[in-house]
């Protein structure tokens, strides 16, 4: 007996509803009652002993005979004679108005009892009191002959959930869907067919249908977010009424979206539409090219249209001097400041000039790293004997163009010869500087007493000018010749580092 009250503990039983039956038709419930209806339970008395009319536990297997399919798409039997395939069972006794149904073994031994909640035409729903599960059988349906899933391929970015539906066939077959994943450090999926991209690559999500084994797939692809746009230019000098188009390259290969925004700093100078650039007016624009994907991935290329008006001072080498300095909107604007063969300036946010942040050296003048002609000052003895800037660090050059260069050390000679031009000291629209005047054309130059950077701060701003060549003092290379002037003459070259000014050159056309 303490197997049948450790089942029937599992299913509390009402005892009024116990007492309503009179088991051996006395016209009262007795000891002998309880005692027959524990036999009926076990099974060890004929039901005919049982009241029938309106009796509790009348044994009615008539309305749970049939096939019966569980949620795994597994099925048993409640046949006509009683028997049944339910699993471990052999017997079975289905009492409706009570509301159990009882599974025997072979040996007559109570093995389930089923407590059933709801009997309708085509469902049994049962509830397990041990564990509190409920579990819905059906008699109607058929095990899946097929499953689809919808969509059967899927692109996704990383981060982002997807949802798969499962369609079993025929419709209505019963059966339970289960969800799996290739790989899970591509995509997840849940119990419901929601799917999860986790990162860049390709798995196969699988639902099954239960019992039958039927299997569908669907492939999916997890494109990865840009993690960097690389841009055909990063600097572009145009010409007044000039174009440039930048064609972005979208990194990785399968990024998610590789549609790009373009902006630009400053549209009165280059206004910027699909990538094509246009030259309005003089300055710099900074170019913006971001990732439309939210990654906030960026990419970008100064453009400038620099005031490229140059002045014939009838010099014997048909040098042509350039009006402006560069960086400079007017003759007496200062402009910017550069360090000696360094092509981004003060303007372009270097604020401090000296051996530690000039590009050519390891942090003194003894470190040179290019444009060395004495081992002595170079970097572990370095040399490469270069004593004129490769166009890549002419500052002229990169910031107007190709038709641009720093003059060259023969060239400020010639500039400054009292043969071929006049210079004085003088003031253009209350700006100190060196007016510069050719002696065959009376043609001129005015180049502004722009003063020189060291370290942090600027010096002989009105009173001197310096002004860089290209060229290397070769004897000591910690030094480049230059144009230095104030109101009592004109002199030649100064330390590397020193931030200072570029007049630009060109050729004849």
């Amino acid at each position: 007996m303490t197997g049948l009250f450790a089942i029937m503990a599992c299913v509390p039983l009402n005892a009024q509803e116990i007492l309503k039956g009179d088991m051996n038709d006395d016209n009262a419930v007795t000891i002998a009652d309880v005692t027959s209806l524990v036999n009926v339970i076990l099974g060890k008395a004929p039901q005919e002993k049982i009241n029938v009319g309106g009796d509790p536990y009348k044994v009615d297997n008539t309305s749970v005979v049939g096939t019966w399919y569980a949620p795994d798409g597994t099925s048993f039997e409640f046949k006509e004679d009683g028997t049944t395939t339910f699993p471990g069972g052999a017997t079975y006794e289905f009492m409706p108005m009570q509301g159990r149904l009882l599974v025997f073994d072979a040996m007559k031994n109570p093995v389930k009892v089923l407590p059933l909640l709801k009997v309708e035409s085509q469902y049994l729903l049962t509830v397990d009191y041990a564990t509190s599960v409920f579990t819905y059988y059906t008699n109607s349906g058929s095990l899946a002959t097929g499953i689809t899933i919808s969509p059967s391929t899927l692109e996704m970015n990383s981060g982002t959930t997807a949802q798969l539906m499962a369609s079993l066939t025929p419709e209505g077959a019963f059966g339970s869907v289960t969800w799996t994943s290739s790989n899970e450090s591509v995509a997840t999926v849940d119990g419901n067919g929601v799917v999860t991209a986790v990162a860049g690559g390709t798995c196969t999500i699988t639902a099954t249908a239960g019992g039958s084994l039927k299997k569908a797939t669907c492939s999916v692809t997890v494109k990865q977010l840009v993690t960097s746009i690389v841009l055909s230019q990063t600097t572009a000098v145009l010409e007044l009424d000039g174009f440039v188009r930048l064609t972005a390259t979208v990194l990785p290969e399968n990024a998610a979206n590789k549609n790009v925004v373009w902006s630009s700093s400053n549209e009165d100078v280059a206004p910027v539409r699909n990538g094509r650039v246009d030259a309005y007016g003089y300055g710099t624009a900074i170019i913006t090219c971001e990732a439309a994907d939210g990654s906030g991935v960026k990419a970008t290329c100064r453009v400038n249209v620099p005031k490229t008006e140059y002045v014939d001072l009838g010099l014997p080498s048909g040098t042509l001097w350039a009006t402006y300095n560069i960086g400079a909107d007017s003759p007496e604007d200062y402009g910017d400041y550069f360090a000696w063969g360094e092509t981004e300036g003060y303007n372009d946010g270097k604020t401090k000039f000296d051996w530690s942040t000039y590009k050519w050296c390891e942090g003194s003048n003894s470190t040179m790293t290019k444009y060395c002609t004495n081992s002595s000052y170079g970097y572990n003895g370095f040399t490469d004997d270069k004593t004129e800037l490769d166009l890549e660090d002419d500052a002229a050059y990169v910031n107007w163009g190709p038709k641009w260069r720093m003059p060259s050390e023969e060239q400020f000679s010639e500039l400054i010869n009292s043969s071929y031009t006049t210079t004085e000291w003088t003031t253009m629209n209350g700006v100190n500087g060196r007016k510069i005047t050719s002696n065959t054309n009376g043609n001129s130059i005015f180049l502004p007493a722009a003063g020189y950077r060291d370290n942090s701060s600027l010096f002989d701003g009105g009173s001197g000018g310096d002004y860089w060549s290209r060229t290397l003092y070769s004897d000591g290379p910690s030094i480049a010749w230059g144009l230095y002037f104030h109101s009592g003459g004109v002199y030649t070259s100064d330390y590397r580092y020193y931030g200072q000014s570029v007049r630009p050159v060109r050729r004849p056309e």
